[in-house]
């Protein structure tokens, strides 16, 4: 079996921010103490905070000490030794003003100049794809150092190439790269750099007070500490997978028994109301046990049944379902988790967690390569397709979950 060639990048789509950005070239910025205004033609002063909150559009970013700092938030978790790429679409109410469209994250440590084609060939056509006017782009490396009059940083010429590369495809479809930044890490004070235009350096500001952190931590949306956090909440626990694989074996037995005469949708209406059931024991904060977790992966065997579950969220069940189809992922053996893992994407996906849902959808492919739904899922996150578009699932899950007599709620507005 071949290894992939790069790591798949994570695709996050993002709530409405805006960002300021410059219509024409700015001057060139002589290497500065503080941060120079890079995103934007307007002074940096202690009159005038670097942070203005917008009301109903968002908290409006103006420097890149602003953008460092909110880009924790906007992907979800702490990135180390990653390219940041942020996706910008125009804003009509100002024509200096563009707001963010998508964010994408990928590993920094690609291998080989193919793969680095690969990488901005896939940030190329997000950009065609969401009509994107400029995009922003920041490299996390703890093995990088700040540039001096005397030095040029280490990994400094890697990351150049990098960006280089990527502003040479992106010119191909007219769409700028409004800005390039390098950072070793993420945090209050620590040194940002330009990697491209004017030269210009500054300190970050604190990612804990970022407006954009505020609203998604109002919003109910997790900040994690890493990726790794998502790939531990995910993990499979060998304890409950023994114990869950064992009861499996009892539960597909029943149910291959033959079926009583009458009519199938009675019984399908029966198999949800079960599963509805397990979703309240879950909602109350009770572990399902080994003979309950297989009990519902057999009954989630049925396309039908399955396809109803997608009618769970978005709605007032959508944080159960996610507790439950966790619940079940870390529980099952392959290649059945595949089925409770892409359940599991399409929530986070249809809230906008990306993180979330890219490693879902990656354990999904892991336990099944060939599972439909977690393919087509993985590529509307690769394609940056935004949330919105996957909502016809969750309608006809509802809806079929109404022609049996069953309300699964309706989607919050």
């Amino acid at each position: 079996m071949n290894a992939p060639i790069e790591p798949t990048p994570s695709i996050e789509p993002t709530l409405p921010v805006e960002l300021t950005v410059p219509v024409e070239p700015a001057p060139p910025a002589e290497p500065a103490p503080r941060p120079a205004p890079v995103l934007s033609d307007r002074p940096d002063t202690a009159a005038d905070p670097p942070f203005e909150d917008q009301g109903e559009c968002g908290p409006r970013l103006r420097e890149p000490g602003d953008l460092i700092a909110a880009v924790p938030a906007m992907l979800g978790f702490m990135p180390a030794r990653s390219l940041v790429v942020t996706v910008l679409r125009a804003d009509p109410e100002s024509p200096k003003a563009a707001a963010v469209e998508v964010v994408t994250r990928m590993d920094l440590d690609n291998r080989g100049r193919s793969a680095t084609g690969l990488l901005v060939e896939r940030v190329a056509g997000i950009c065609v794809r969401h009509r994107a006017v400029a995009a922003l782009a920041l490299v996390i490396d703890d093995r990088a150092t700040e540039p001096t009059g005397r030095h040029a940083g280490v990994r400094a010429r890697k990351h150049g190439d990098l960006v280089a590369a990527l502003e040479h495809r992106l010119d191909a479809d007219a769409v700028p790269l409004a800005g390039a930044w390098a950072v070793q890490a993420i945090g209050p004070e620590l040194p940002w750099w330009t990697l491209s235009g004017p030269w210009s350096r500054g300190l970050q500001h604190d990612p804990a007070t970022s407006m954009v952190t505020l609203r998604h931590v109002l919003d109910g949306r997790p900040l994690r500490g890493s990726r790794r956090e998502l790939t531990d909440l995910l993990a499979v626990d060998p304890v409950s997978r023994d114990a869950t694989a064992a009861a499996l074996e009892i539960a597909a037995a029943a149910t291959a028994r033959p079926a009583q005469p009458g009519d199938p949708r009675v019984r399908l209406r029966l198999e949800l109301c079960r599963v509805l059931g397990y979703l309240e024991r879950v909602e109350a904060g009770i572990r399902l046990t080994p003979v309950e977790l297989a009990e519902l992966a057999v009954a989630l065997r049925d396309p039908a049944l399955r396809d109803i579950m997608f009618g769970l969220a978005p709605g007032p069940h959508a944080d159960g379902a996610e507790a439950l189809w966790t619940q079940l992922t870390r529980a099952l053996p392959d290649p059945g988790r595949a089925e409770a893992a892409a359940l599991l994407g399409y929530c986070a996906y249809s809230r906008g967690d990306g993180p979330l849902a890219g490693v879902a959808l990656d354990a999904a492919l892991t336990a099944d390569p060939q599972h439909r739904m977690a393919t087509l899922l993985e590529l509307g996150l690769q394609t940056g397709m935004p949330p919105e578009r996957l909502r016809r699932l969750a309608d006809s899950g509802r809806e079929t979950a109404a022609d049996l007599g069953v309300r699964l709620g309706p989607e919050p507005r």
